[in-house]
This record gives structure tokens, C-alpha cells and sequence, in this order.
């Protein structure tokens, strides 16, 4: 965080990025820059999912099998530094945000973090409101689905709306909801010191195809049944 902190000071002090071409007043300008940090996440989370070296860390977050509050904080340490760390580097460089406008950024992150992974109901009229523009719970519980066409869907953080212009927004009956991923659906997969190392073994990622609820990396019942005889 003092590397983050020190390089966009930096940055401001030499007056790059796009928001120092133009005069904007001070509250414009702040929620410009927060929706700019989020925009800068979407992307980057949604190249941590078709990268496959992003995808080895970030896989420790989706491992989950039982999404809680406790989820928030299931992420790989070097993910955090290496990935979403240089991800706010990045954004002041291109856009001139500043320090304030990204610690105003985590705050609201964090409390959408908070409720997006709890194990609460919420009222189902959140979805067709406030739910056209901001993340809401049931929208994040599709995208830990197990079923990984739904997993690399809605990667917004707080605005749902990147997701919907985009093209990655999905729904699905939160009654069918199966978190986690296929390929860590074991206990001795789940201990600390299994996904610490996880991302330097090799892991072959189980998909399955949505529409049809085929897995592609394991045996039909003909298949096996095939190789039986």
C-alpha cells in the first residue's frame, strides 16, 4: 500500500493523466476518479479469468465452496500485491486519479465486498432498482457459481453496469447456486497451505458448458463406459 501510495503521488505531482487536461469541480471529479478505479478492476478481474497465470492466483478466491463474509478475505497474497495493487498505478497513470479519490474507492469497495459475499437475504426488489447500476449480491453470487460459464460473468465490483455494457452480465435462479470450482471440490484442496501453493501446480481447469451442463474435462457415462470394456 506504501508503494501504491508513494508512485500515484507521484504521478500527481508531475501532472499526468487524462483528468489534468481539464478543469472539473472537486466532487465531479472525485466520483469520476472512483468510477475509473472501477472500471480499471473490471478489466483487470475480467483478464484474471482468461489469463492463465492471472487466473492460477485468482482461482484461490472462487475455491470457495461455501461463499460467506470470510470470502472477502480469501484472495492470494501475491494477487493482491502483483495484480490489484499495480491495477491503482495504473489508473492514476492514465487518468491522473489521486490518493483521495482511490482511499474513497476502497471505502465503498469494502462495504459492497462485505454485503456481495455475505450468507444474508436481501430483499428481491434490490435486483430491479438499485440493481441497475450497482453490484448487488445476487448478481456476485452467479459469478462464484461452480458451473464456469457463469463463473466469468458480472466482474464489477461496485457498478453492475460495466457488466451490462459489456456484454458480461449474467443471472441465474439463486436457488441453483453451487459455489466454488470443480477442480478444488476436495477437503485436502480447501487447507490454507494447499492454496497458498496452488498457483505453482498445475491444475487443470474443469469447465462446463453452460447451456448444455456438460463437464468438458470429464468422462460422458458412454465415455466410460467405453473405456470399461
Amino acid at each position: 500500500m506504501t508503494f501504491q501510495v508513494f508512485s500515484i503521488e507521484w504521478l500527481n505531482e508531475h501532472h499526468i493523466g487524462l483528468l489534468y487536461l481539464i478543469e472539473l469541480p472537486f466532487w465531479i471529479k472525485l466520483f469520476i476518479s472512483v468510477a475509473l478505479y472501477d472500471i480499471t478492476a473490471y478489466w483487470i478481474h475480467r483478464g484474471t479469468h482468461v489469463i492463465p497465470l492471472l487466473w492460477r492466483f485468482h482461482r484461490v478466491h472462487h475455491s470457495d465452496t461455501s461463499m460467506d463474509a470470510s470470502t472477502v478475505f480469501r484472495f492470494h497474497p501475491f494477487e493482491l500485491i502483483l495484480v490489484f495493487g499495480m491495477g491503482n498505478i495504473l489508473t492514476a497513470a492514465l487518468f491522473g486519479t489521486d490518493v483521495l479519490s482511490m482511499a474513497v474507492y476502497y471505502l465503498f469497495l469494502y462495504v459492497f465486498f462485505f454485503f456481495e459475499h455475505a450468507n444474508l437475504t436481501y430483499p428481491k426488489w434490490l435486483n430491479s432498482t438499485i440493481g441497475l447500476i450497482f453490484v448487488m449480491p445476487d448478481h456476485h453470487r452467479v459469478h462464484h457459481q461452480q458451473d464456469q460459464y457463469y463463473t466469468d460473468s458480472n466482474y464489477a465490483d461496485i457498478f453492475i453496469v460495466w457488466d451490462r455494457i459489456f456484454g458480461t452480465f449474467k443471472t441465474m435462479p439463486a436457488q441453483k447456486n453451487k459455489y466454488g470450482l470443480m477442480e478444488f471440490d476436495e477437503d485436502k484442496k480447501q487447507t490454507f497451505l494447499f492454496l497458498i501453493k496452488s498457483p505453482f501446480l498445475n491444475i487443470k481447469r474443469i469447465t462446463i458448458d453452460g447451456e448444455k451442463g456438460i463437464s468438458r474435462n470429464k468422462k460422458t457415462p458412454l465415455e466410460q463406459q467405453n473405456s470399461d470394456n
